[in-house]
């Protein structure tokens, strides 16, 4: 009996000294191999964070170019590092960069691809180069990584809105409140896609609730007042673009509309007032010179409005009404060319410039 239990003592003896010595050969090296390993690759993690947190850093104080080399740096040691493309491509944005930008949101959905930012932003990118089927894309794509993303429903309604098809434009922006009904962008632009299928108290609605979710919403002021201006209610209006301009004072749309207000008035003088206003603000909007024109005329300005009518018609040859009034200042000038002018106000489609005609001499 002693003699079995020594054997089997023996036994456990050399199972026990050959585990023993399995763990001195086996896991002896390996964890002081992964640990180095682990410890470099948090060392390259914390200095590419640090690169990428200095990048963001110089996009804010707009020193783009010095961000773009941090964020190189940062990609450099973490090829995986999405936010850093994110950043990167934000600078490119703002370098006019648009391709580059676009290239590195298609990194990051090929990291991620359920990543709905990156979609979005790439489709904004590329309704920059005017790819506006690729931008429709991306914002599906947005939508079906994030089917809250309403970002890129919105957008995809301006898209919808500027192919003139309302109804989808009128959906999306529904489907934008549904998720945020605070977004008074939303409730304007379905207002005015609403106006644009004649459910006009449905626009007047939407513009009204835009405002109460978003009382500094100046682009809805606006909207009320082109409906009040439209309805002849040109003190109305007046109010409704006087609103829009303490909220935004350099809204030129907005001196533009209620200058026309008061032209409705007979207040020559503010009109005149508020289209110096909207030319200032915006020297490339050909409407705020025809219309201080206008208004110059009625003032018997005539050398002032054929001057107006001149920036007019340079901004925009295609301008009938523009043409129609020079005509007519030109006529107060004696100037015989004035026919010429209403000869083309007829062929670019403005109906009064037939009646002036007649006074013209035969060819």
């Amino acid at each position: 009996m002693m003699k079995r239990l020594l054997l089997l003592f023996l036994g456990c003896v050399g199972y026990f000294t050959s585990q023993a010595q399995i763990a001195q050969v086996n896991p002896a090296a390996a964890p002081v191999e992964d640990s180095a390993a682990l410890a470099k690759a948090a060392d390259l993690a914390l200095l590419a964070d640090k690169l990428y947190k200095a990048g963001l850093e110089a996009i804010s104080q707009k020193e783009y170019r010095t961000a773009v080399i941090d964020l190189d740096s940062a990609i450099a040691l973490q090829p995986t590092f999405e936010q850093a493309f994110m950043g990167r491509a934000a600078a490119y944005l703002e370098l006019k960069e648009v391709q580059r930008a676009i290239d590195d949101y298609s990194k990051v959905v090929a990291l991620n691809e359920k990543n709905a930012q990156a979609y979005f932003s790439r489709g904004r990118a590329k309704y920059q180069l005017q790819d506006k089927a690729g931008a429709a894309a991306d914002y599906q794509l947005s939508l079906a990584a994030d089917l809250n993303f309403y970002q890129a429903l919105y957008h995809r309604g301006g898209l919808h809105f500027e192919n003139g098809d309302y109804k989808a434009a009128v959906e999306d922006y529904s489907g934008v409140i549904k998720i945020n009904a605070r977004n008074g962008y939303a409730y304007h632009d379905r207002g005015t896609a609403k106006r644009l299928l004649n459910d006009q108290e449905g626009a007047l609605a939407d513009y009204r609730k835009a405002i109460e979710v978003n009382p500094d919403i100046a682009i809805a002021y606006v909207s009320l007042g082109n409906y009040k201006l439209g309805k002849k209610d040109y003190m109305g209006a007046i109010e409704e673009f006087s609103r829009a301009i303490e909220r935004k004072k350099d809204y030129s749309l907005a001196y533009n509309n209620r200058g026309r207000a008061k032209f409705e008035t007979g207040d020559y003088s503010g009109a005149l007032a508020d289209f110096t206003k909207a030319v200032q603000l915006n020297p490339q909007s050909a409407f705020a010179f025809n219309n201080r024109a206008a208004a110059k005329y009625k003032l018997q300005d005539y050398r002032g409005a054929l001057e107006d009518c001149n920036s007019a018609v340079q901004l925009n040859p295609e301008y009938g009404y523009a043409y129609f009034n020079r005509g007519n200042a030109k006529e107060m000038l004696r100037d015989a060319s004035a026919c010429q002018d209403w000869e083309k106000a007829v062929t670019l489609k403005v109906p009064a410039a037939q009646a002036y005609l007649l006074f013209c001499p035969e060819k």
